[in-house]
């Protein structure tokens, strides 16, 4: 007997999230380097304009610097990067801006995918650039149900903070280079006190308390078990577009 397999599936989507921690006053210094160098050397390589880069000093891995970078392939990302690393100009470039010292604390690289909730948060009311302040928020779920929990911030935290003035730019999910089963969303706000008070909101109303307590009932924990957030500022030109350009 032939066994009958399962069709291929086919992935045609995936976003690198880098995240460089700053040590401390050594932000700035690192900024030209990108600008001048990175950023034009990405385009000499083949390597997709990021749609969107961010400073943040807020949040567990501040000073950060951030970029997003869309792709096709996997295997296109892997030749575009080592073109890129082997090219003498960005070692010479990097060494220079290095030569005063050691600037980064940790580099994170992580591979994501499109949450299936994604489509479903968009707001087509929403367009242009988004600047602002942006919240970017890693939610640890419970391994055994981590679809469960993109549903139930899908459809109990995220429309509450769109209700409050929040834009939902991304959902994702952690496909490696991080940790497992999280959802990564990107949500964007006027002002930091926007955010602020939204959250607070979030935290202290009734109606998503008795939620998430009637999941905890349900399963003896709950689906979303903790998030680390960071607050970010696109820097000048970097602007996302509105859902990250996402159609």
């Amino acid at each position: 007997m032939t066994a009958t397999l399962a069709p291929r599936v086919t992935i045609e989507e995936y976003y690198e999230l880098r995240l460089y921690e700053m040590l401390p006053g050594r932000l700035p210094g690192f900024l030209p380097l990108m600008e001048e160098t990175a950023i034009p050397q990405f385009a000499v390589h083949g390597i997709p304009r990021p749609l969107a880069i961010w400073e943040g000093h807020a949040g567990p891995m501040a000073p950060l610097y951030a970029y997003l970078i869309r792709w096709r392939s996997l295997d296109e990302r892997m030749a575009r990067w080592n073109a890129f690393y082997a090219d003498p100009l960005w070692s010479e470039r990097m060494g220079a801006n290095f030569a005063s010292g050691p600037r980064l604390r940790r580099t994170h690289v992580l591979i994501l995918r499109p949450s299936h909730t994604w489509a479903s948060l968009v707001d087509p009311a929403v367009t242009g650039p988004q600047s602002g302040i942006h919240e970017l928020a890693f939610h640890n779920l419970d391994n055994d149900n981590p679809a469960r929990g993109h549903d139930a911030i899908a459809q109990t935290d995220l429309p509450f903070l769109q209700a409050r003035g929040g834009h939902v730019l991304g959902t994702f999910m952690t496909w490696y280079g991080g940790g497992m089963n999280q959802a990564i969303t990107v949500t964007s706000w006027k002002d930091a006190e926007s955010w602020r008070a939204a959250s607070v909101a979030l935290k202290s109303d009734p109606g998503i308390t008795r939620l998430h307590d009637a999941s905890r009932t349900r399963r003896g924990t709950t689906l979303v078990q903790g998030s680390d957030v960071h607050l970010l500022r696109p820097l000048p030109g970097w602007e996302p577009a509105a859902n990250f350009g996402r159609v």
